[in-house]
């Protein structure tokens, strides 16, 4: 950890709650992937499979935001809003609440990432 992080400067708190974050994420699918096993994740027909693929999208990118910032939390976030738009194409606009909630360590991790990356961009420039 650099000075700059243990001053506060360029979005330490921001980076490890975002890390925090994806950890949870990513033991959340583990855990629902084996107490349902994988087939429950892809929904059993070729259905799921987009909707796998865009869970996966993000949290590849969200993994992928520990070392660079700005491009994983941009494919985090677009993976995310993927899950959303699936969830609610699949099963209706009544699903909002549940693809949000379903979704939002996803969504909140990919934004603290993108805010981490933009806090350091402006401790660059002050």
């Amino acid at each position: 950890m650099t000075t700059a992080e243990t001053r506060g400067e360029g979005g330490g708190l921001l980076r490890w709650t975002a890390r925090v974050l994806s950890l949870v994420a990513l033991g959340l699918l583990v855990l629902f992937v084996v107490e349902a096993g994988p087939a429950a994740l892809l929904g059993g027909t070729l259905q799921g499979w987009p909707l796998a693929l865009a869970l996966l999208l993000s949290l590849a990118g969200l993994l992928l935001a520990w070392r660079w910032e700005a491009m994983g939390g941009l494919l985090g976030l677009l993976g995310a809003l993927a899950v959303v738009g699936l969830v609610i194409l699949g099963a209706g606009t009544h699903m909002l609440l549940g693809a949000l909630l379903f979704a939002a360590p996803l969504l909140l991790a990919a934004a603290l990432y993108l805010g981490c990356c933009a806090s350091r961009m402006l401790a660059h420039t002050a």
